[in-house]
């Protein structure tokens, strides 16, 4: 990648402002590095590093803490001391290995018998001759709500600071993918400064700054995939404004074209003696005219019928290319691959790419190794305004070519928070990890972990599976699949974000979360150890109201309880009030409008007390509810408005329990966060 090194060192210093072990398998002894003095404020961080698969010479490995380096001795055991941080950002580096990097929360690596953090180890990837490092992030665009905001929020994109506030969106993930040899992902966008033409006939339409390519190119990103359903959302008008920012910025593009002869064409790189290509697809051609397929007479996204997907994969290989394939398919918000897409999919690795990478669904798919490819079904979201919550659980996917075969592939978490990509801590993390080894499972693919990575080779070595253990507080270490016992019900939480700990990240702010009558603020205690939110009342003489800025649509059960802790300065009761997700036909209502499902009373005190109310929806498909807006109404019953009325909330969590026949799948058991006794009686809280 040009500039990587440059843009390796921009990283670190950025960094630096980033409020920012095991042996390979168990803790390490905390005595093999040693000598570390503590400060007051500081903590000692430590982990392992793993280079056994490649024989990595761990004593010539740096490994560098928040900016600090750490100790390292030649079995790979790392330390240091490092002043309390809400992040602890991990950065490993030499001349043999590839860079790696990974952020972590407190709460998820703490280790109470050595009161430090411990790291899991990260195992490493050796340099070696015709090995590359790609990559790959999902759906992605900058208009709409970017440029737009609630009353009272300050957009995320502004004119008149437009290419500072662009590069922003990239500051907390750029450093994952500024060395890779190659960065690509989706944009789902026509480029334009305004609607470039007449649009097509269709509901949602995107178009995107003309500066964003420049951005993309100065955060790293080497190519877009455009073989999707938007970028022929404005006809050949917004192909050519697309086609030509792109070509400006020198990013490379391929999947559309104004013709089907360069909708097909494949974007060619040479990465030292390494030669790639990389093409893309649509699954569909849509039903409107002109549809958003490209023609001989037309332009538009490349259609990825089979026989297509054979014939360019057959072209690339037998130009002496190695052919990755980009494609656009599957059914929005859906788990799993469409019958439709799974062979076109498969096809290409049939004949001959090593990796297809796939997006459209907005939400993450599982990975699948097949015939000794490496298929990614649906990366999710990278850069995107959707409010929808389980569009905020995501990953990116580098991927590690060896002699144009797949070799090794390494998921980063990440969240969506404020419309941009930041790498996941905490039950964010949890959920990113719980919903990926869950789906990989499905399709036969078992998952190894580095750090707080997940990790998929070409052949998996023989290690024994991860014991399951009881859902219970997410930590790290204790990571895996829950044990099923039939006396026992288990749930799965749909707010994964209400641990609080990932709530800022650099100029990022969580946005899902709406207040009337009251301010939101997030917290930390003293040692920035530990986040909560405090809702702080206009007055008491009024109601105050806390709710999810979308409706859940992830719901896959009727029965749910609601479980937090809260501390409240006075007495206080409480209503949990559902608002079913109206129909387009419905009559709009207030957002705090709905159902009451729930109460409780809270008396006045300095202690966190647990708030539990469980609750029932109606069916709507298949033991399903309909997709809901949780609302938390808190009314004082001193409603005079002198002294403290601020509220503090933390482990907020919405579960729902699907039921005894989604447990009866064994590849089921990694996506459950919490359990109860059969009869409903609360068992492991988390």
């Amino acid at each position: 990648m040009m500039g990587a090194l440059f843009r390796w060192v921009v990283c670190v210093i950025a960094l630096a402002t980033f409020t920012v072990a095991e042996d390979a398998h168990a803790h390490p002894e905390h005595s093999l590095v040693g000598g570390e003095d503590i400060r007051p404020g500081e903590i000692l961080v430590e982990g392992m590093l793993d280079g056994r698969r490649d024989r990595i010479d761990l004593s010539s490995v740096d490994v560098s803490i928040n900016g600090k380096i750490a100790k390292t001795d030649a079995q790979g055991h790392f330390a240091a001391s490092v002043p309390r941080s809400a992040y602890y950002f991990v950065q490993i580096s030499g001349e043999r290995i590839f860079r790696s990097m990974q952020t972590f929360g407190n709460a998820e690596i703490a280790d109470d018998s050595c009161h430090c953090l411990a790291i899991p180890a990260i195992e490493l990837v050796a340099r070696k001759k015709g090995r590359v490092e790609l990559f790959f992030g999902g759906d992605s665009m900058a208009g709409r709500r970017y440029f737009s905001a609630r009353r009272g929020e300050k957009a995320v994109l502004d004119r008149v600071t437009l290419d500072q506030d662009l590069d922003q969106l990239f500051t907390a993930i750029k450093p994952y993918f500024a060395h890779s040899d190659l960065a690509s992902i989706n944009l789902e966008s026509v480029v334009a400064a305004e609607q470039p033409g007449p649009p097509a006939p269709k509901k949602y339409l995107f178009f995107s700054p003309p500066e964003l390519p420049q951005a993309l190119a100065r955060a790293g990103i080497d190519h877009v995939s455009l073989g999707n359903n938007h970028t022929a959302d404005y006809r050949d008008a917004g192909l050519r404004t697309t086609f030509d920012a792109l070509d400006a910025a020198d990013v490379a593009w391929s999947g559309a074209g104004m013709d089907v002869t360069e909708a097909e064409r494949a974007s060619r790189f040479k990465i030292a003696a390494e030669k790639l290509s990389i093409y893309g697809f649509v699954g569909w051609r849509g039903t409107w005219t002109p549809n958003q397929t490209a023609t001989e007479t037309k332009g538009g996204a490349a259609w990825g019928l089979r026989s297509v997907v054979e014939k360019v994969t057959r072209r690339e290989r037998k130009a002496g290319y190695t052919p990755i394939m980009q494609f656009h398919g599957n059914m929005e918000y859906a788990d799993r691959p469409s019958e439709m897409s799974l062979p076109r999919f498969r096809a290409a690795i049939e004949k001959g790419a090593p990796l297809v990478i796939g997006h459209h669904p907005h939400v993450t798919h599982g990975l699948e190794i097949y015939r000794g490819g490496l298929i990614a079904h649906s990366l999710g979201n990278f850069l995107f305004d959707q409010e929808h919550p389980h569009t905020h659980v995501t990953y990116g996917l580098k991927v590690w070519l060896e002699n144009g075969k797949f070799l090794r592939a390494e998921v980063l978490p990440i969240q969506m928070l404020d419309y941009r990509p930041v790498p996941a801590t905490g039950t964010m993390r949890e959920a990113v990890l719980r919903r990926l080894y869950w789906l990989s499972a499905e399709m036969g693919t078992k998952l190894d972990r580095s750090g707080g990575h997940a990790v998929v080779w070409h052949k998996r070595p023989r290690e024994s599976e991860p014991e399951c253990k009881a859902p219970g507080p997410w930590h790290l270490a204790s990571f895996a699949p829950a044990c099923v016992d039939p006396e026992i019900e288990y749930g799965r939480n749909l707010v994964p974000r209400g641990d609080f700990e990932n709530t800022r990240v650099s100029e990022a702010t969580d946005r899902f979360w709406v207040s009337r009558n009251a301010g939101v603020d997030f917290r930390r205690r003293e040692s920035e150890s530990d986040g909560y939110m405090a809702l702080l009342p206009e007055g008491a003489s009024k109601a105050s109201y806390l709710y999810s800025n979308s409706y859940i649509r992830d719901v896959s059960a009727r029965d749910f309880t609601l479980e937090t802790r809260i501390r409240v300065p006075r007495d206080v009761e409480i209503e949990l009030i559902a608002k079913a997700r109206p129909h387009e036909t419905d009559k709009p209502t207030s957002s705090v409008k709905g159902e009451v499902v729930a109460a409780a009373r809270l008396s006045a005190s300095d202690d966190w007390q647990d708030l539990r109310l469980p609750f029932t929806r109606p069916e709507e498909t298949l033991g399903k509810a309909r997709a809901f807006r949780f609302i938390l109404k808190f009314r004082f019953s001193d409603a005079s408005d002198g002294g403290e009325k601020t509220i503090d909330i933390d482990d907020f969590a919405l579960i729902e329990w699907p039921g005894a026949d989604d447990q009866s799948d064994p590849t089921q058991a990694w996506r459950w966060t919490h359990s109860r006794a059969k009869a409903g009686e609360k068992l492991a809280a988390r």
